[in-house]
């Protein structure tokens, strides 16, 4: 081959390796949701202190909430999954994590929605939420080009950098973060933006 033929747009040059890349992210959705019924598991198993009647009744309905909200997001199409009605949320969210490894494609717009309501569930739980770099970094990407206009004014014209996931995307001056408070800044989950690089 020529060797300038390596540089022309759509040219004949070697490819790299791409057998792992796919459309598809049952995987990764199935990771989240154990990763939440794993979370649910460790705070039930916390002592934690008592809290005033009226507030604990607020305080244990919210996660359920959540839940739900999770179930909803990784199910967008009813009937991939139906949650037995007298089973513990930890139960039935391995379940569907189970029916999801084995169903059908699932979109990075529902992942993306999923992973939204798994840090939100994992901050009401207490919990440190944890995210693969690979599913972090699609769900940033996903969520960068959906998101609401004061989101994208803040990160337009730049470069996202997650600092511990290795992976980055856009032009432009970078701005950086971890990649689970990246993740939350772009779902519109927090209001901590992620910062320029020589401002670290």
């Amino acid at each position: 081959m020529a060797d300038f033929m390596r540089d022309l747009p759509l040219s004949w040059r070697p490819r790299d390796d791409e057998h792992t890349v796919s459309s598809d992210w049952r995987e990764a959705l199935a990771d989240v949701l154990d990763a939440a019924a794993a979370a649910l598991d460790a705070a039930r198993a916390e002592p934690r202190g008592v809290a005033p009647a009226d507030a604990a009744g607020a305080a244990a309905s919210e996660p359920e909430r959540l839940i739900e909200r999770l179930i909803t997001a990784a199910t967008p199409r009813h009937g991939l999954f139906e949650a037995p009605a007298s089973a513990p949320r930890r139960t039935d969210l391995r379940e569907l994590a189970r029916a999801t490894r084995s169903g059908r494609k699932v979109s990075v717009r529902t992942l993306s929605r999923s992973v939204a309501a798994y840090l939100a569930l994992a901050r009401a739980l207490g919990a440190t939420p944890v995210l693969a770099h690979r599913t972090s970094g699609a769900v940033a990407l996903y969520l960068a080009a959906t998101a609401h206009t004061p989101i994208r004014a803040v990160i337009s014209g730049h470069t996202l950098r997650a600092t511990d996931a290795g992976w980055t995307f856009g032009r432009g001056p970078t701005l950086e973060a971890e990649a689970v408070p990246m993740v939350e800044f772009l779902a519109g989950q927090s209001l901590v933006a992620p910062r320029a690089a020589s401002a670290r």
